[in-house]
């Protein structure tokens, strides 16, 4: 009715339904991810907010862009330039050049702006905890059961988030808690049990939903930590930057195979992307995931990790 009959996306009938919703449990916090762009996403309706978090920002989703502004700027200026005047937190980026451009984007926006670096940091201790410090003091945190990075940064931009908004009471101990239960589906997921788990035996087992350059990179610094060879099991969708997703797996110790994501039309044929990566020596294709497995050639202490796209994560776990 509210649309008076004008065509509508399935993402904007979800958000619509989610805020409706959501009118039900006033007390709750509403977490809000706008994972494609911001200025014309359907989430982008608000009028006011506690705060807003500017996590990595990277190449992605080009295909949304003008054909001329297929850029890192043009990203930025999406994702920031209607932020609302509230708390923003910015997360540490994958170099001073975005944070830079970042910066400069919300100049004019006159919320209090908390900057990794400068207002916040953390720092991995070789005995095991992370040491997060700002203005309110720091804190020995725990290291989290999360692999990657990655994670860490997630977490110091949560606990800056919460610290900079006074009408939620969270102490030290609620902190410290939180990072020992957290639990993430498909971010460097070790797969320790099930049908999938099974075909590799001791060989361990990992699923990571990266489907973009800057997830590639975090993955890729993950596996330099093994001192083995690593087998990439790939299945992606069309619209992504595949060059730039594999440019970090050309390491001669790393195997790829190519797989086709099922129940998803608008992925890519892992024939197809085969075509693509011309150059790449230990690559092929199989048909299915459990070929894929079952054609590995696994010695002891190989690491196996089936990545490329949150689609074909979901997949991957129903299958297991």
């Amino acid at each position: 009715e509210i649309n008076n009959g004008e065509t509508i996306t399935y993402f904007e009938f979800l958000t619509a339904s989610f805020f409706y919703g959501a009118i039900k449990y006033n007390k709750n916090i509403n977490l809000v991810e706008s994972g494609l762009f911001h200025r014309f996403d359907a989430t982008n309706i608000l009028t006011k907010n506690l705060a807003s978090v500017i996590t990595p920002i990277g190449l992605d989703h080009t295909d949304w862009l003008p054909e001329n502004e297929k850029t890192l700027d043009k990203i930025i200026f999406e994702k920031t330039s209607t932020l609302l005047k509230s708390i923003i937190v910015i997360s540490k980026q994958v170099n001073h050049e975005t944070y830079q451009k970042i910066e400069k984007n919300l100049l004019y926006n006159s919320s209090q702006k908390i900057f990794f670096g400068k207002d916040y940091s953390f720092s991995l201790n070789e005995n095991g905890f992370i040491f997060y410090e700002d203005k309110f003091g720091g804190l020995k945190l725990p290291t989290p059961n999360l692999n990657g990075e990655f994670q860490l940064t997630n977490i110091a931009a949560a606990i800056a988030l919460l610290r900079n908004i006074e009408k939620i009471k969270v102490t030290d101990e609620n902190i410290k808690n939180g990072i020992k239960n957290i639990y993430s589906i498909a971010r460097l997921q070790e797969i320790k049990s099930g049908n999938l788990k099974s075909i590799i035996k001791r060989n361990r087992l990992f699923l990571d939903g990266s489907h973009n350059s800057l997830g590639a990179q975090v993955l890729s610094q993950f596996l330099k930590k093994f001192n083995s060879d690593k087998h990439l099991i790939v299945g992606m969708m069309s619209n992504k930057q595949h060059l730039d997703y594999f440019q970090y797996f050309r390491d001669k110790e790393i195997s790829i195979t190519l797989v086709d994501i099922p129940n998803h039309p608008n992925s890519i044929k892992g024939t197809e992307l085969k075509k693509k990566l011309k150059g790449f020596d230990r690559i092929c294709y199989q048909p299915s995931i459990n070929d894929a497995l079952k054609n590995l050639k696994l010695k002891k202490n190989d690491i196996v990790i089936i990545t490329g796209s949150l689609y074909l994560a979901g997949e991957i776990l129903n299958l297991n």
